[in-house]
């Protein structure tokens, strides 16, 4: 049988965030899924901030100078994003 829990790791030892249906010192196996994450000092120990997951999105996001862009992009984003025809329509 396998069983997804989520953990936290330190100092060396596991420790699972839910309660788990295990007698004492009993052997599992564990997968870790990703990859882990550098500290930058002002989020959680491990992981990103969320300012700089903002961030990333945010530079990710804007790709090419604003002269390449539309000029109408935030009056039909819902074209530009999704494939909806341009409503001129206020």
């Amino acid at each position: 049988m396998t069983t997804t829990v989520k953990a936290t790791y330190a100092n060396g030892v596991f420790t699972p965030q839910e309660p788990v249906d295990l007698e004492e010192g009993a052997e599992v196996m564990v997968s870790m899924d990703g990859t882990p994450r550098e500290s930058s000092g002002r989020g959680e120990e491990g992981g990103a901030s969320l300012l700089d997951l903002i961030e990333e999105l945010h530079t990710s996001a804007l790709v090419g100078e604003p002269d390449d862009r539309p000029a109408d992009l935030a009056e039909h984003y819902k074209h530009y994003l999704y494939g909806h025809p341009k409503d001129d329509a206020p």
